[in-house]
């Protein structure tokens, strides 16, 4: 090792910041810690040893000690696991990437290999349907983009928001008839109970709509055919709910401990043959609490759920 990665190496600040974790969750400092702890310790127990002659006194500063110790190595323990979780999330994250990334990668290459192959012989609607095909999968390798850079701006704190006063009756709306031919595909009807008066909040606009987006398109995902899709915003007093509801899979007891968390999917994914790296839930949690709200869901499973999520109103 030449001289500088040495020290580099005894910068035991710069590592834990590499890690993303604090001073006391980060096993390079917690190692020197204990490694004093432990020597500091020994040589007061030696010197109590000689300057006192009961056993007594002796014996506790031991058992003292040994208490101390213990909870120092499980401070450590803790942040191993801690460190051992974020190379499993790692390693499920290339899996997950580059499954999601060789999707829509593939559907470009056949299509232009398909265009490629035909050139002038390729009708007109045949020619727009590979566009269309091409421009679906490109928008897909977007999104899956820009979630990833949302989550790392989260993780380095560096994640803005932009409110402004909107009309989330409006802005629902306007997302389920966005999303009723994909219902429709799979024989589903939405079910709009929402007040006439309109709900006014402040927020960032544009990621509440990527919220409200992702709880539709996961109702529609994980819905059986000919289900209905109840969505539902009412006045709670001091914001606005908003909740859709769905006649799907449902969620495990097990499972929905984690159902917010970073890279998590669900083990019906393959059965409903979904898409996605497992954030689009943590996202949107972060921006709800983020806007001063509240987001959860109910679940059954076999039953179907309901999310939601509450934001405050805005001061008229």
């Amino acid at each position: 090792m030449n001289p500088k990665g040495f020290f580099a190496a005894l910068n035991v600040s710069q590592r834990c910041r590499e890690l993303r974790v604090s001073l006391w969750q980060c096993p390079h400092f917690l190692f020197i810690v204990m490694g004093a702890i432990i020597a500091l310790s020994i040589l007061l127990t030696h010197l109590v040893a000689r300057l006192y002659a009961e056993p007594e006194t002796v014996v506790s500063i031991i058992f003292a000690v040994t208490v101390f110790l213990f909870v120092v190595g499980h401070a450590v323990i803790k942040a191993f696991e801690k460190v051992a979780e974020a190379s499993q999330l790692k390693s499920e994250f290339v899996a997950i990437m580059s499954h999601e990334l060789r999707n829509p990668l593939a559907s470009i290459k056949w299509q232009l290999d398909a265009v490629t192959e035909k050139k002038a012989g390729l009708a007109a609607e045949e020619l727009e349907g590979a566009f269309r095909v091409i421009h679906h999968a490109n928008e897909r390798m977007i999104s899956l983009v820009n979630d990833l850079l949302d989550v790392n701006r989260i993780e380095d704190h560096k994640f803005q928001l932009a409110p402004a006063v909107f009309s989330l009756n409006e802005l629902s709306d306007e997302l389920v008839k966005d999303s009723e031919s994909s219902a429709s595909s799979r024989q589903l009807k939405f079910i709009t109970l929402t007040p006439k008066s309109q709900f006014w909040v402040k927020a960032d606009q544009t990621r509440i709509k990527s919220v409200i987006s992702r709880f539709i398109d996961n109702a529609i995902r994980y819905s059986t055919a000919s289900g209905e899709l109840t969505v539902t915003l009412e006045d709670v007093g001091w914001g606005v709910k908003w909740s859709i509801t769905d006649q799907g899979a449902g969620i495990s007891a097990q499972e929905a401990r984690q159902i917010f968390s970073k890279f998590f999917r669900a083990s019906n994914i393959l059965r409903y043959q979904t898409e996605g790296l497992g954030v689009g839930l943590y996202l949107s949690k972060y921006i709800i609490e983020a806007s001063g709200g509240t987001v959860g869901f109910r679940t059954l499973e076999g039953h179907g759920s309901t999310f939601f999520f509450t934001l405050p109103k805005a001061k008229t």
